[in-house]
């Protein structure tokens, strides 16, 4: 099987940089990632909600029955404890709950439009009010009644 990947001279002038990834694939090839100039990366989440509870405590432990044994007789025996531990925390949580990227759906960009026009109308209320336009007692009320109104 041939594996074939389209491109143009114009997109390759806009890799910033590129790694082979270190995730399992179903094809003989690691995937290839990379950056473009001008894109946005995809910003990934963790949602604590969808966290496989049954996963993180056999992982958390499986990894606290086989951490080092301690002696902790002093201060920094204890702390080395506390850091490991930590980490065995961590790293049980973030293998029961994936990363996966957030969602931007068509209501956050409405809301964002929304929030825009409002932070339009109350600016230049604001500005009007500090030239003087309109007396202070009664730019409250008619800020308040722009804004319902929008």
């Amino acid at each position: 099987m041939t594996d074939i990947t389209l491109g143009s001279i114009g997109l390759l002038e806009r890799f910033t940089s590129w790694e082979v990834s270190s995730e399992p694939s179903l094809s003989d090839h690691r995937h290839i990632l990379f950056m473009l100039e001008g894109s946005v990366p995809v910003r990934l989440i963790r949602n604590p909600r969808v966290t496989n509870l049954d996963s993180f405590q056999e992982g958390l432990k499986g990894r606290l029955e086989r951490g080092p044994e301690m002696i902790m007789k002093d201060e920094a025996g204890l702390g080395l404890a506390i850091l490991l531990h930590k980490q065995d925390l961590i790293t049980a949580y973030e293998d029961s709950c994936p990363l996966k990227p957030a969602k931007t759906g068509k209501h956050s960009l409405k809301l964002t439009s929304e929030l825009e026009s409002l932070r339009r109308v109350v600016r230049w209320l604001f500005n009007k009010c500090q030239i003087g336009l309109h007396k202070v007692g009664n730019s409250t009320d008619r800020l308040s009644g722009e804004i319902e109104r929008r």
